[in-house]
């Protein structure tokens, strides 16, 4: 597996791939032409950015079965998306702060992030088991560079505030609504993970990527129709049941084995 990191180096961003607790360093990045540097750095001394700084941000809601059953939603035909403002990302480790101008409360997301990797315009949702004649260049897997995890923070007052419009956008965009990481994963099978959402040590989300309504390779393919996607660009997949309030001081940690912990502390 290849886990690619972000750091700060010397002063600059950097990019790195992980290898148990070693960050080898490299010239370049995940989208272009790299190569190792020859340069490591500890993991423990490394200060984390996010991942990728995407152009494009989006979001899915009611895009799993059980929380449409729950919740009464009805069954979407496409990926029902929205968008969260670039300015909105941060990293694992960052502090998760409620903006001065909201005094209501926070929710946590726990999701699964998709990280494009070339740009991708009405490409197929062929996966890795398709018939060996696809056009390779044509499927998501080739245009997607791998997954990570993904905190949507949500502001659930400011997103209800008026019955005739949902602020998507702005309900989700503030500074700091948006951590990804800690790694991007280019090789593993998204279909197969689970999602967990532990605050302060205890679970509050476990739920499997099998009961999406789209899966990961059908939503970049179906997004992709209508929208360019772009090389760094992040689709979180939508969350399941259990996303909750946060309480100020908890830390609120997205777990994916195989990728890793995202984790994040809510100052109030």
């Amino acid at each position: 597996m290849t886990k690619w990191v972000r750091i700060e180096h010397q002063g600059t961003a950097a990019y790195g791939q992980l290898d148990n607790d070693t960050i080898n360093l490299c010239t370049g990045s995940p989208f272009e032409n790299h190569a190792t540097s020859g340069e490591s750095v500890s993991l423990a001394d490394a200060k984390l950015l996010p991942p990728v700084e995407p152009r494009q941000f989006l979001g899915l809601w009611n895009n799993f079965h059980e929380r449409r059953v729950a919740d009464k939603l009805f069954m979407p035909k496409s990926p029902l998306f929205f968008v969260k403002l670039a300015s909105c990302v941060s990293a694992n480790g960052d502090t998760i702060c409620r903006p001065g101008s909201y005094t209501n409360d926070l929710k946590f997301e726990a999701e699964l992030g998709i990280v494009i990797g070339k740009p991708a315009f009405q490409i197929s949702a062929a996966d890795a088991d398709a018939d060996a004649d696809a056009d390779a260049d044509a499927d998501a897997d080739d245009h997607i560079l791998g997954y990570t995890c993904v905190n949507d923070v949500t502001a659930p007052t400011t997103l209800f505030e008026e019955p005739g419009f949902t602020h998507w956008c702005r309900a989700k965009s503030f500074p700091t609504f948006g951590p990804i990481g800690p790694v991007i994963e280019t090789d593993i099978e998204p279909d197969g993970l689970v999602v967990k959402a532990v605050v302060n040590g205890t679970e509050k989300q476990n739920y499997p990527v099998s009961d999406m309504i789209f899966k990961p390779r059908e939503i970049v393919s179906m997004i992709s129709q209508e929208i360019q996607l772009l090389p760094g660009d992040v689709i979180a997949c939508g969350t399941s049941t259990g996303a909750d309030i946060m309480q100020p001081g908890e830390t609120v940690e997205i777990v994916i084995d195989g990728i890793g912990t995202l984790s994040n502390r809510y100052s109030g």
